[in-house]
């Protein structure tokens, strides 16, 4: 009988599906900058080598990322600044502008801005649509608060108020295998809202990988099982994550 050889690889990548942080002027200030959008991020491992997304193909991977757009429709030059960044010892997080092949800026967990070095980026509008293919990344697992405010570069608008995003880097799910009757039985603990391809390859020269099961597997925070018969002697097995 010919053993199998069965490596585990785990892989995680996103979709191209992100949320958007409004910058706008503050209803009951009309002079007075306002940020309205998402107070929680879901960051994801990209792995070496694989796209964040479809607005990021060029992303080199080896980060917990994620994309959230800024966005405004105002008469105004409105930049995004970075006040605080807490979270991880010795983690990091960072913006990427697009088209980088690496951060435009990293601050370490336990930076402020009273400390110098200003983190910026401005709020691109570009007619009727605004600027994708920026990304956020941490280098540790872990939960990042990250304190923004939005600023006009003119000087004419107030400050917005200060706006706490938290950013949870998650580390990817452990695939686990097993042979019960016959067949390899491979499972992982899923999580909620997120959806799963678990893909095979018995060659990974050629980097052809084939989904197990059609469609995707829909993550609702409890383990998910996949018996297959093999009839390789050596097949290999990713996970990919997709948000």
């Amino acid at each position: 009988m010919k053993a199998i050889l069965y490596l585990l690889l785990f892989s995680t990548v996103l979709m191209h599906a992100h949320e958007h942080v409004d910058v706008g002027l503050d209803p009951s200030n009309p002079r007075r900058l306002y940020l309205l959008g998402p107070v929680f991020q879901e960051a994801l491992y990209v792995p070496f080598g694989e796209p964040l997304s479809f607005y990021l193909p060029q992303f080199p991977g080896g980060w917990f990322a994620c994309e959230l757009t800024f966005t405004a429709e105002i008469e105004a030059d409105p930049w995004i600044e970075i006040i605080s960044v807490s979270g991880p010892t010795r983690g990091s997080f960072s913006f990427w502008e697009v088209g980088a092949l690496g951060p435009t800026w990293s601050r370490e967990t336990g930076w402020s801005l009273d400390q110098g070095n200003t983190a910026s980026f401005p709020v691109i509008y570009l007619g009727e649509t605004h600027q994708h293919g920026r990304a956020f990344t941490m280098d540790q697992p872990g939960t990042y608060s990250v304190t923004f405010r939005a600023v006009d570069a003119d000087g004419v608008l107030t400050p917005s108020e200060e706006k706490i995003i938290t950013f949870q880097a998650l580390p990817p799910p452990r695939l686990s295998i097993r042979m019960e009757n016959g067949q390899v039985v491979i499972s992982f603990l899923s999580r909620l809202n997120l959806l799963y391809d678990l893909q095979i390859s018995t060659d990974l020269t050629t980097g052809t990988w084939d989904s197990v099961v059609a469609g995707f597997i829909d993550g609702d925070g409890t383990v998910k099982e996949t018996s297959l018969t093999l009839e390789h002697p050596r097949a290999f097995f990713r996970l990919v994550e997709f948000k």
